[in-house]
């Protein structure tokens, strides 16, 4: 199988033993446990300094979040990352490979060697629950947490721009956290140096209804990785553009994947004037990908794979977490920050 590319360094940082294990589940059908997948996908142990700091509860005045801070000695850029829907901020954290243990984090689990790894400040902010609900949630205009999570998101980034020491801070989610992180690059686009979704359709002020792509408020790189058997996100699906025969065969296999594909093409016009065409794809055995505007807009497509981070990581061939933060660095020069 051969790795999906957010960039080349990325994929050199995999171990061959990941390979050997994603064509052994491929023969015998079927997701192999999670665990089983970061096993086999896990960096080389590195020597963590003593340093670095676990920062549980942080707030940002005028909100109701409480943030986990992951305080990494030595890093200089920052990852702001959020939760799915009806999700705990410590079960992302999990999933990316930094939390230990499936529960809420406490400091002898945290994995400071894959975060040092990653040379990240990590960034985990609980979303919250709406009246009358049980799952905490974003406002994306799919689901609505009853905050302004634009504006505390926002306030967020300054927070740990001045508090850390960080030059650049990226925004990333995952499910309705990706949809929050969209809406976020269309709303408040100097936030954040740039923005990664995963599994998290485009959504507009009129979802369920479709409406065009919006227009940022500044340039900045963004990417969605998705999996082509992503039964969640169907309900997507209503009011869309069924793809025709040539669309299908570019990998653009149902309603939503081809609506993705549109917005693609529509961000990165927002952001170079690129015109992105089906035949512009570059496909092998792991994915098939748009790569536009120097890279610093990409579609990715993964086969095979379904809603979990841990699918996706597995037919993808990588980590999730060193794909974010490599696309995060080959899209923004070191030193440099989109914010104004």
């Amino acid at each position: 199988m051969t790795p999906v590319s957010i960039s080349h360094q990325a994929a050199r940082r995999c171990a061959a033993l990941a390979l050997t294990v994603l064509g052994l589940a491929a023969c015998g059908g079927g997701d192999p446990e999670p665990d089983a997948v970061r096993s086999s996908l896990a960096l080389r142990r590195v020597v963590a300094p003593a340093q670095h700091a676990l920062y549980l509860g942080v707030t940002v005045p005028g909100y109701p979040h409480k943030v986990d801070v992951y305080r990494t000695a030595g890093a200089t850029r920052a990852l702001v990352l959020l939760h799915g829907h009806g999700g705990r901020n410590w079960q992302l954290a999990y999933d990316l490979g930094f939390n230990r243990k499936l529960a809420p984090q406490l400091a002898r689990n945290v994995n400071w060697d894959w975060l040092a790894a990653n040379g990240i400040v990590a960034v985990v902010p609980q979303g919250q629950i709406p009246p009358g609900s049980t799952a905490p949630v974003w406002s994306n205009y799919i689901t609505d947490s009853g905050q302004d999570d634009v504006a505390f998101l926002g306030a967020l980034a300054a927070q740990v721009r001045t508090q850390y020491g960080v030059g650049q801070v990226a925004l990333a989610g995952h499910s309705n956290g990706g949809a929050m992180t969209a809406r976020v690059w269309c709303e408040a686009t100097p936030a954040f140096d740039a923005y990664f979704s995963i599994a998290g359709p485009m959504p507009s002020s009129t979802f369920p209804q479709p409406a065009p792509t919006c227009i940022p408020l500044a340039p900045a790189p963004y990417a969605m990785i998705v999996g082509d058997l992503d039964d969640k996100l169907a309900q997507f699906a209503p009011g869309l553009v069924e793809p025709t025969a040539e669309q299908v065969e570019a990998g653009l296999t149902d309603e939503v994947l081809l609506s993705e594909w549109g917005r693609h093409r529509d961000r990165s016009a927002s952001v170079c004037g690129a015109e992105p065409m089906l035949e512009d794809r570059v496909a092998d055995a792991a994915s098939t990908r748009w790569a536009d505007c120097a890279s610093q807009q990409q579609y990715v497509i993964v086969h095979d794979a379904q809603h979990p981070i841990a699918s996706i990581e597995q037919h993808a061939g990588q980590r999730m977490l060193p794909m974010i933060v490599d696309f995060i660095g080959s899209a923004i020069p070191a030193g440099a920050s989109q914010q104004r």
